[in-house]
C-alpha cells in the first residue's frame, strides 16, 4: 500500500529580540519607508532625522529599543519608554508606554509583532510599571511627536490592524479614542456672528512666536520645532482669558507638500467659554495662513462633542481615527 505524501507546515523559525545597537539606524529607517502612506508616518524618513529627533534625545536608552531579528536580518522593532527614564523624580516606572511598534519585510508579520510584545511587556513588568500603554506619553511626544502618528501620536491609528488585533488578544482595553482633523487654510478667513464680534471688541489675540521656555521634558521634545502660542487678552487688562499653541511639523510638510503645523493645545481660563476659544482659533488660524502655514493637523477626544464641532465649524475634516490601549500587570 503507498503511503500518500504529506507536507507538514512547520513553525516559523525562533525570532530573536535584541536591544538597540548603533549599527540599526540605516535599516529600522528602511523598514519605517517601507510602510504604507495610510501608516500616517512621516516619509520619507532619514537617518539623520532618526539620529536627530530620537536617539538623541536625552534620555534614550538603547535597551528599551527593541529589535526583532530573524535569520541575520532586521525585520521590525518596537519603542518602549518608561515613566522613570522622563522624570527623574520618580524611583518606579509607574507607566510604561509602547511608543511604536513596525514590522516589514517578513512573511509572516503576527509573528513578529508578537515577538516584539512579549519582550515589550517582561520589559515593562521588570521596570515595575503598573501597565503598559499603546502610544506616546501624555501629552505628546516623548519620541515621535512630529515624526508619527500625525499631531499627537496618541494611540493606535486605525490602519494598523494587524497590531490592533494583537492588543486585542492579548487583553489591552481601549482607554481612549481620537479623532485626527484636518483643516488647509490658505486664505482663510474666520466666520463672522454677533458674538464674535462683541469678543473682538473687548478681547485681542496677541500672537509669540518665540513663547517662553518649556519645562525640561517638553523642551526635550520640541527643540527642534518652531512653536508658536496665540493668546487671548481682555482690552482693559493683561490677564490671559485663552491660549493656543501649535507647532510647525516639517516632516509632514514635506510629505503633504504644503506648510503644515499641529494645534497642540487650546486652554480657555473660564471652562465651557466654547464661544471665546473659537474666537482665539479664528484669529490664530488667519494668522498662520497669512505667514505661509497651509494645513493644520489636531487630534480630539471621541467623547469631546463640543470641541469636534468647534472644529468643524473651523473647517476641519475627520481624516482618521486612533485607539489608545493599555494592558495592566
Amino acid at each position: 500500500m503507498n503511503t500518500p505524501f504529506v507536507t507538514c507546515k512547520l513553525p516559523w523559525p525562533l525570532i530573536e529580540v535584541r536591544r538597540f545597537l548603533n549599527s540599526d539606524p540605516p535599516k529600522l529607517v528602511e523598514i519605517w519607508n517601507s510602510q504604507p502612506l495610510g501608516a500616517q508616518l512621516a516619509q520619507p524618513m532619514t537617518v539623520g532625522s532618526m539620529e536627530t529627533y530620537v536617539f538623541a534625545k536625552p534620555y534614550f536608552r538603547p535597551e528599551t529599543c527593541l529589535v526583532a531579528v530573524d535569520q541575520g536580518q532586521i525585520v521590525g522593532f518596537a519603542h518602549v519608554a518608561l515613566a522613570r527614564d522622563l522624570n527623574h523624580q520618580i524611583e518606579s516606572a509607574a507607566y510604561a508606554y509602547l511608543s511604536l511598534t513596525l514590522v516589514a519585510g517578513h512573511a509572516d508579520y503576527a509573528a513578529v509583532t508578537s515577538a516584539l510584545l512579549d519582550q515589550a511587556e517582561s520589559m515593562a513588568k521588570e521596570a515595575g510599571a503598573a501597565q503598559l500603554i499603546t502610544g506616546g506619553a501624555p501629552p505628546l511626544g516623548p519620541f515621535y511627536f512630529g515624526l508619527a502618528g500625525g499631531s499627537h501620536n496618541l494611540g493606535v491609528p486605525s490602519t494598523f490592524e494587524v497590531l490592533r488585533q494583537q492588543l486585542d488578544q492579548r487583553d489591552y482595553q481601549v482607554v481612549g479614542e481620537y479623532l485626527a482633523m484636518r483643516s488647509n487654510i490658505h486664505g482663510f478667513r474666520p466666520a463672522v456672528s454677533r458674538e464674535m464680534m462683541q469678543i473682538r471688541r473687548s478681547f485681542s489675540v496677541e500672537a509669540n512666536f518665540s513663547p517662553p521656555p518649556l519645562d525640561w521634558l517638553n523642551s526635550c521634545i520640541y527643540m527642534h520645532f518652531e512653536r508658536s502660542q496665540f493668546d487671548l487678552i481682555p482690552k482693559l487688562n493683561s490677564a490671559v482669558a485663552a491660549s493656543a499653541t501649535f507647532i510647525d511639523l516639517p516632516h509632514y510638510s514635506q510629505l503633504w507638500g504644503v506648510h503644515a503645523a499641529a494645534l497642540v493645545t487650546v486652554e480657555a481660563l473660564e471652562d465651557g467659554d466654547q464661544a471665546k476659544a473659537n474666537y482665539l482659533l479664528g484669529e490664530a488660524l488667519r494668522q498662520l495662513a497669512e505667514t505661509g502655514v497651509g494645513r493644520i493637523e489636531t487630534q480630539v477626544d471621541k467623547e469631546d462633542l463640543a470641541a469636534y464641532a468647534m472644529l468643524r465649524t473651523l473647517g476641519f475634516d475627520e481624516v482618521y481615527q486612533s485607539t489608545r490601549m493599555a494592558k495592566k500587570f
